[in-house]
């Protein structure tokens, strides 16, 4: 984990201390971290962090417990609210904003929520096909995601628990972490690069 559970650490000690006086600057750091706050001015995204904020402080439940409807709702909640609040792209669109919201929903349930990215869509897509493994039908992109991301997820979580988490206290950034790296487009490249 290195850099990212100490990131991971700190912004979720952020969200739950309602009297930090640096909670904006600590979401605004975070989501930049994870790359999703790219080319947005200071002031959007300090207003999306306000929003994440405000979210994670109304009254709800510690735990979604592995729903996948529960999972689902609470992202369309945060979703409208980031949504508000975001920049549109330079032709005036709405932006593309599940990467950052499922990775938002992730800091108010650390330990239920999975992380919707490129890399963790491609490694789970191909997972799903070798495993035939399939999301129930009329579902929006993300819920589609959690369902397969909780399916398999339910099969290695056995062997996440038996395993050294000092460096990845949450459950769920184990399978996350494991899907980002596999789904790298770069990998053979990469390790083909760098032993020449």
């Amino acid at each position: 984990g290195g850099d990212e559970t100490a990131k991971d650490n700190a912004v979720i000690k952020a969200i739950n201390d309602i009297n930090a006086t640096d909670r904006t600057k600590t979401a605004v750091d975070w989501l930049r971290y994870y790359s999703v706050l790219m080319f947005f001015p200071a002031d959007r995204s300090a207003a999306i962090a306000d929003e994440v904020l405000r979210f994670a402080d109304e009254p709800r439940k510690k735990s979604l417990n592995g729903d996948k409807k529960g999972i689902a709702s609470e992202f369309e909640e945060l979703m409208k609210r980031v949504s508000s609040v975001a920049p549109l792209t330079k032709t005036g669109e709405p932006r593309r904003l599940t990467s950052l919201t499922s990775k938002a929903l992730w800091c108010v349930y650390p330990e239920d929520v999975p992380i919707f990215d490129k890399n963790a869509l491609t490694a789970l897509t191909v997972i799903s096909r070798l495993c035939q493994i399939a999301p129930e039908p009329n579902q929006s992109d993300y819920a589609r995601f959690v369902d397969v991301w909780l399916q398999v997820y339910n099969q290695v979580e056995p062997f996440i628990s038996q395993a050294d988490l000092s460096d990845c206290p949450y459950k769920v950034r184990a399978l996350d972490r494991l899907l980002w790296y596999l789904g790298q487009v770069g990998f053979y490249e990469d390790r083909t690069s760098s032993t020449t």
